[in-house]
């Protein structure tokens, strides 16, 4: 995961510049904001449920540094959190492959409904058994324990 972090850290940076010189040009900070939710904040959200499980701290650290510059210099309204980030797109994708026409549905559906009456949860499928790191890490099996 460094790989793919530092890859994208070094497009965001790139496009940090282009957004300082967009303000040299004298785009307003509204404007700014947008465009900085479209071309930075956009990129980080980008298959974020797939590939944040597999994170460690300092990689997190380091993108939630990326989201602290932005604040700083104006770019951004708001102050992101990157968890934050994380939970709203893991929430939503794990809504809308509830959907019978979506790619994931056919996938939530190896995990069989439960037949037994228990405590109420946020879905009602089967938790899995975790053989190992990778699969406990994997959006699907993350999402089932997440959003109970």
């Amino acid at each position: 995961m460094d790989m793919h972090v530092n890859f994208v850290l070094s497009q965001c940076s790139q496009r940090l510049y282009l957004l300082k010189l967009l303000r040299s040009q004298g785009l307003s900070t509204a404007q700014l904001d947008q465009v900085s939710q479209a071309i930075i904040v956009s990129r980080l959200r980008y298959a974020l449920p797939v590939w944040s499980g597999f994170l460690s701290a300092d990689l997190i650290n380091r993108i939630q540094a990326l989201l602290k510059r932005l604040f700083k210099f104006g770019y951004s309204s708001q102050l992101l959190s990157f968890h934050d980030l994380i939970t709203s797109c893991s929430e939503d994708l794990f809504d809308n492959a509830h959907i019978s026409n979506h790619c994931l549905h056919e996938l939530l559906s190896s995990y069989v409904h439960r037949l037994e009456s228990l405590r109420p949860r946020g879905h009602d499928l089967v938790l899995p058994t975790c053989t190992s790191y990778l699969h406990k890490r994997s959006f699907l099996v993350r999402a089932l324990f997440e959003f109970i």
